[in-house]
């Protein structure tokens, strides 16, 4: 095949997946999917390799390396049909990432073979289990994290069938709007059918299985190349997983290790050492440890690199079976996936971070920052227009995304796997009996250095439910984000409820349900991010811009970066900000 040709199906693998998210974000009906974007989709071949993917979920996308194969073997490449589609969502029977995120997967069959599958996989408001909006960390077992739905065919001959939408949707606590995100999910597979057999019908099904392999085979040798500039060796780490905060549950940190070995053009990552897996839900399946460790590695390669599971294939990752990071049932995993997972990313950038300093970040606020409302909606004109009496709101929110070698953090992102956006102030007050009093930045959130860390961004939401329950998913509540190369820890996680009547609770980052009512106000406030580099290094004028901004204080301006300020004239005083950062270098030399 001709390079152009090549091109232009490899090309239109990609826009075909983007197409699939568009058309679920279209006409799903949780707003964190039509939204906030929290969907995906890719396109796998015909042995069950991702080959392409569109600018999603990187959670959802590496782990669906594991769970297509997982959920097609388990109905059985065989038994298959044209317009077949199955679903699931299990960590240990479906390969999944956590029981909120569901998959669909969907056979294209060219003359009665399959030439490759579609893959939709979008997070539900709601899948049952024992809290509202199912994402409590605060679970005894899986069992209690929603309903657990393994491989099976949701749709035949397309058609769907009834029994089995019926179990789902009747399990959880919305299910006119759960049928429509499903009806969304499948449209998603369907437009993927579409335009893959359009493509083969346009250049043929062997040009198309053709691109399919070299474009595995090309994204596995550029990655061996990147991997090659690495310099052989073993880099190792350790660090700590928060537990969950319960009563009479242990509040030992869990230990968390890893031993990467380089070695020519290959990796391979051991995490031997790492904790046993614990009660609650901070604990990973194997398939996103494997993801945690694909998507660093990718990171700090070559960003340009056309993603996709040849990328994968330089790299060997072990974990212990039974251990935090390989979890074995009946563990729950709910905030494994979006709390443990970067803070497994951000271990392996710390152990990287002598090898290839100029390509890793300081750490990050590493969560998805999940905020939760579950209730009855009580306006009668909200109800009628949306069609329905419950409100499943889910939040994720902002925090520092660690400094870089060259640049400061980013602020107010969400960071490494999870790329989905925190919801307009405008859908969720249109939607829901919350009104958002505050969106801002947080001065001094993002650890001081040479390049400043990202900053945390607080929200305040006033409660309009009479009664409704909150659930709160976070990190970084007793260990904050460190710095790298002298750079400053950021802030941490500090989430309140600001009781109607005048009492403040603080919430633990990741603890049971509470109750809110009606006038009360909550607080989600994210952690920061580590700075990079000595804070004494920072540019004057650097420092100067972040405090006319209103990143930085006055105060930490000269107590921390060293910078004398003339506030009459707002500028550096040059003379006294040298003098003065000698000062605190005598200081800081002396007490080490």
């Amino acid at each position: 095949m001709d390079k152009v040709t090549y091109e232009i199906i490899r090309n239109g693998l990609y826009a075909v997946a983007r197409e699939m998210k568009i058309a679920m974000m279209r006409t799903a009906a949780s707003p964190i999917i039509h939204s906030g974007g929290d969907v995906s989709a890719a396109i796998f071949d015909a042995d069950m390799q991702l080959v392409a993917q569109g600018n999603d979920i990187p959670t959802m996308l590496g782990s669906a390396v594991i769970s297509t194969r997982t959920m097609v073997e388990a109905v059985g490449v065989d038994n298959l049909e044209p317009g077949d589609v199955i679903v699931g969502n299990d960590a240990y029977l479906s390969g999944g990432n956590h029981q909120p995120d569901v998959q669909f997967t969907r056979p294209v069959f060219i003359d009665g073979t399959i030439v490759g599958y579609t893959m939709t996989r979008g997070h539900w408001s709601d899948i049952g289990g024992q809290s509202p909006g199912s994402y409590a960390p605060v679970t005894w077992d899986i069992f209690g994290e929603g309903i657990r739905i393994p491989p099976v065919r949701l749709f035949r001959r397309d058609e769907v069938v009834p029994d089995v939408m019926t179990l789902i949707i009747h399990n959880t606590r919305d299910p006119a709007n759960r049928e429509l995100d499903i009806q969304a999910q499948y449209a998603g597979t369907v437009v993927g059918e579409r335009r893959l057999l359009a493509l083969a019908e346009k250049y043929g099904a062997g040009a198309v299985a053709d691109t399919m392999r070299e474009a595995l085979d090309y994204s596995e040798r550029l990655m061996r190349a990147e991997i090659e500039y690495i310099p052989d060796g073993v880099y190792e780490a350790e660090d700590v997983i928060e537990p969950v905060t319960a009563p009479g549950w242990s509040d030992a940190l869990v230990p968390i290790r890893v031993r990467i070995e380089v070695v020519g053009d290959s990796v391979s990552v051991d995490y031997t050492g790492s904790g046993d897996q614990v009660r609650g839900g901070v604990n990973c399946p194997l398939a996103v440890t494997l993801n945690s460790t694909w998507f660093t590695f990718k990171a700090v390669t070559d960003p340009a690199i056309p993603i996709n599971q040849g990328c994968y294939r330089p790299i060997t990752v072990s974990a212990p079976e039974g251990s935090i990071l390989n979890c074995r049932l009946p563990a729950s995993v709910v905030s494994g996936n979006t709390e443990t997972s970067p803070r497994v990313i951000d271990l392996l950038l710390t152990a990287l971070a002598p090898a290839i300093p100029n390509r890793v970040i300081a750490q990050s606020y590493d969560t998805a920052g999940t905020a939760v409302f579950g209730g009855h909606d009580p306006v009668a004109a909200r109800r009628k227009a949306l069609g329905r009496d419950y409100v499943g709101a889910i939040d994720v929110h902002g925090g520092g995304l660690g400094a870089r070698p060259d640049k400061d953090g980013v602020s107010a992102i969400r960071v490494h796997v999870g790329n989905v956006g925190s919801q307009s102030v405008e859908q969720i007050e249109f939607s829901s009996p919350l009104t958002v009093e505050e969106w801002a930045l947080v001065p001094d959130s993002g650890g001081a250095g040479r390049w400043r860390g990202g900053l945390s961004a607080r929200r305040v939401y006033r409660v309009e439910f009479e009664e409704a329950s909150l659930s709160t998913n976070g990190e970084r509540g007793r260990i904050a984000p460190a710095g790298l190369f002298g750079g400053a820890a950021g802030s941490l996680m500090a989430n309140e409820i600001r009781h109607a009547e005048g009492n403040t609770e603080l919430l633990p980052a990741k603890g049971p349900p509470r109750t809110v009512r009606v006038g009360d106000r909550v607080v989600i406030l994210p952690a920061g991010s580590g700075g990079y580099g000595d804070p004494l290094e920072r540019e004057p004028g650097r420092v100067l811009d972040d405090v006319l901004d209103g990143y930085v204080s006055a105060d930490a301006a000269q107590r921390v970066y060293g910078i004398v300020l003339d506030s009459d004239s707002h500028s550096v005083d040059l003379a006294a900000t040298e003098a003065h950062r000698t000062k605190l270098r005598a200081t800081r030399d002396a007490s080490t």
